[in-house]
């Protein structure tokens, strides 16, 4: 009998394993669809990302969000246009099961854009704060913090590159001009 409960113990512990791998993989696949989507100026696919409901999306300079809905609509208003071409990277997720239907996870992204109508070239990096919620059996964002970390903003309006902005985000002060 005891042997019984001791498999039955080992196989319980198992199927906790493999779920919380299982979990670790979708909010890993919900960071790639959302970043994705961004990439796409696909609005629909990054709402879908988000939780229904009240949210907490900060993005620094972009302002802060309490809907995914309106998150949405400031990336449809800014980020939608023929002349806009992004790239997301993220990586180095750090992400940790806090109960069978939350999450928190830490992330690193690489982006760069180049607006052709504006003519300017901007990379920065950035860490995610996520957090993570469990709904009807799929992973949404619930909360997301964007720590700006590196920021460079150029023009190549004059057939090179001029920096116009070096810092942590592209909300800090321009450059002095060199004399």
């Amino acid at each position: 009998m005891g042997e019984k409960l001791a498999e039955l113990d080992d196989l319980a512990k198992l199927t906790r394993r493999v779920e919380r791998m299982e979990d670790i993989e979708a909010i890993r696949q919900l960071k790639a669809r959302y970043l994705n989507a961004c990439d796409r100026q696909d609005p629909l696919a990054v709402r879908a990302c988000f939780a229904d409901g009240e949210v907490s999306i900060e993005v620094g300079h972009l302002g802060v969000y309490d809907t995914a809905d309106a998150f949405v609509a400031m990336f449809t208003q800014a980020g939608c246009h023929d002349f806009v071409l992004d790239k997301h990277q993220g990586g180095n997720a750090e992400i940790d099961i806090v109960g069978d239907s939350h999450a928190k996870a830490l992330w690193c992204l690489d982006y760069r854009n180049i607006n052709t109508r504006d003519r300017t070239l901007t990379l920065l990096s950035l860490l995610y704060h996520d957090e993570y919620e469990k709904i009807g059996g799929a992973w949404k964002i619930r909360r997301t913090r964007s720590e700006f970390k590196t920021a460079l903003h150029c023009t190549y309006a004059a057939g090179m590159l001029e920096p116009l902005i070096a810092g942590h985000s592209v909300a800090d002060a321009p450059l002095a001009k060199a004399r």
